[in-house]
């Protein structure tokens, strides 16, 4: 199955050079996010979003985002004074 990315891209009838263009990203970066050959920048997340005018965690879902690489953050308790 293609990376819904690829079909929001092919729907639209944009070229890999203008998306780039757009979320300010190298063709290259970009084709590497298309393929799932490397996790996407979450800073970039919200434009990619923007532009095919899809929720965030639908493309965060069709992809093969390495969850392994997720950092969690322990939580702290709250201190009062």
């Amino acid at each position: 199955m293609l990376f819904k990315i690829v079909f929001y891209r092919d729907e639209r009838q944009y070229t890999q050079q203008y998306v780039a263009n757009i979320i300010g990203i190298s063709r290259v970066a970009y084709r590497r996010w298309e393929n799932n050959e490397v996790d996407f920048a979450l800073s970039q997340l919200k434009k990619i979003a923007e532009l095919y005018e899809v929720p965030i965690h639908e493309i965060i879902l069709h992809s093969k985002f390495n969850r392994n690489q997720i950092i969690s953050i322990p939580q702290k308790g709250h201190q009062y004074y």
